[in-house]
């Protein structure tokens, strides 16, 4: 089945989807084998999900929304004496590296729909004898 068939779901729905770690055609099988290996097909509507790479987009994803949103921070609380600085750093370190684990396979989620949906992911034999 092609993404851009009738039945297909919207990008929107499809990144939703993805950002729920669930499959972004049906909304129903798990995205995800582990903590960022993709399952091989969707147990609920057979997507082919193992064959979408998304490489280096999910982490890069990551890493701008975490340097975003703990950069006010980091100004804040560096600049005034409220912490000491041995505190500060800690907690910035413990705070960015968490939010990275937090946000990493939510990131491969929104990259496998967003490629799926807007047909970037390579087709099999099948989709092709489909067609």
């Amino acid at each position: 089945m092609s993404p851009d068939s009738e039945d297909s779901p919207s990008l929107a729905t499809s990144i939703v989807r993805g950002l729920r770690l669930r499959c972004p055609r049906c909304g129903e099988g798990r995205l995800l084998a582990g903590y960022l290996r993709p399952v091989e097909h969707c147990s609920s509507c057979q997507l082919p999900i193992g064959e979408i790479r998304a490489d280096d987009g999910p982490p890069w994803l990551t890493l701008i929304v975490t340097g975003h949103l703990l950069a006010p921070f980091m100004v804040l609380i560096f600049m005034s004496d409220a912490l000491p600085l041995w505190l500060a750093t800690t907690l910035m370190c413990l705070l960015a590296v968490g939010m990275c684990l937090a946000l990493l396979p939510r990131a491969k989620g929104l990259f496998i729909a967003a490629i799926w949906k807007l047909g970037a992911a390579p087709h099999s034999e099948e989709d092709s004898a489909a067609d």
